[in-house]
């Protein structure tokens, strides 16, 4: 989990996650395969960066499976199928692994397993309360609000703006289900609350749902690219994942706006954990290959991404998305992952009861 202390060493940041299908990899590659994994992936350009990761090697085959929502709806169904999960590699990010640490299901993460490791910062690393290490973290992100200048009535300058009527449908709202309900707990802090005190947030949502311009719900971030890339709507709370499909179009981040504005930027990390139980030995070397220099490098190019090995490149058009010591401390709120890992399901209930209807 990020603290504030670590601001130093989450010099950048750029994307999160993104939803979508994929498929397993070709025949060929399988046939030579010596051992074959399950993963866990999230679809669009990260199931496309890792496939062709994958398709580099031919010593472990990869049978890919995508999320079809936030990373954290597979929790409930690992703990249903515990130990039998038929999950090798599991994509996740913060909040997935505090539940993951706290539940004792991530094979223990070494040097000897994954040798690549020591290229990693070490406040990166999560570990649960015997030491043991859980997560192998690739990518450095951030999420944060950003919307289309074309299809925007007004340059948008506080969060307040959300409720103007010039924006009647513009805005694709995240279900409290992604980004851990970051989305709201920008609301909460521009109205002095904050992941603990999340009742400004509610208070600004029903006033967002009963104002007409949320003009559609996404479930997935899929469905915030193909609504702001379709014209459907043009505002929203994503990661550069989502903005990355988006190219043909120019955006306004509001990922560096003063505190005053209301729109805070969110920054994580997200990798991998090897669950118990499975093909572990081949999970960890695939893993391993993949957050080498060259291949952290190419995935979180694919991706928009800072990729989280020192000593992989970061591409021309993720540095200005990057943030020095100063902005970190001035843009970006690091919320108690932990804490946002608990709350998932009540504010999923309570945004199906008392939001669901207005919009």
């Amino acid at each position: 989990m990020f603290e504030v202390s670590r601001r130093n060493l989450l010099m950048s940041a750029a994307s999160v996650a993104a939803v979508g299908t994929g498929l397993g990899l070709a025949g060929p590659i399988r046939a030579r395969a010596a051992e074959t994994i399950t993963a866990l992936e999230w679809g669009g350009s990260y199931m496309e960066g890792m496939k062709k990761i994958a398709a580099k090697q031919t010593e472990v085959s990869v049978d890919w499976q995508a999320y079809t929502g936030g990373a954290m709806t597979i929790m409930p169904k690992i703990k249903a199928t515990w130990p039998h999960t038929g999950i090798d590699l599991l994509a996740g990010w913060d909040p997935s692994w505090q539940t993951i640490a706290l539940e004792g299901w991530a094979e223990p993460v070494t040097l000897e397993k994954v040798p690549n490791l020591a290229d990693i910062p070490q406040k990166l690393i999560v570990k649960d309360v015997a030491g043991n290490v859980v997560n192998i973290p690739r990518t450095i992100t951030s999420a944060f609000w950003y919307y289309r200048e074309d299809t925007t009535p007004f340059q948008i300058a506080k969060i307040d703006d959300l409720l103007d009527p010039r924006l009647k449908g513009k805005i694709c709202f995240p279900v409290p289900t992604l980004n851990s309900n970051v989305q709201m707990i920008s609301m909460a802090l521009a109205r002095g609350g904050d992941e603990r005190n999340m009742e400004p947030a509610w208070d600004f949502m029903k006033e967002l749902g009963r104002s007409g311009n949320v003009g559609r719900v996404a479930n997935s971030d899929v469905d915030i690219s193909n609504s702001i890339t379709s014209g459907e709507t043009s505002i929203t709370l994503g990661s550069i994942a989502t903005l990355a499909r988006a190219r043909d179009f120019k955006f306004r981040l509001l990922n560096k706006m003063e505190p005053e504005a209301g729109f805070r930027t969110f920054v994580f990390q997200e990798g991998w954990c090897v669950l118990k139980g499975g093909n572990t030995d081949a999970a960890f070397k695939f893993a391993n290959f993949a957050i080498n220099p060259e291949n952290s490098a190419e995935f979180n190019r694919d991706i928009g991404a800072v990729p989280a090995n020192v000593k992989a490149k970061v591409s021309d058009e993720i540095k200005p998305l990057t943030f020095s010591a100063e902005e970190m401390d001035r843009f970006v709120y690091i919320p108690d992952w932990a804490y946002l890992s608990t709350q998932t399901d009540a504010w999923m209930k309570r945004w199906e009861q008392e939001i669901a209807p207005l919009l």
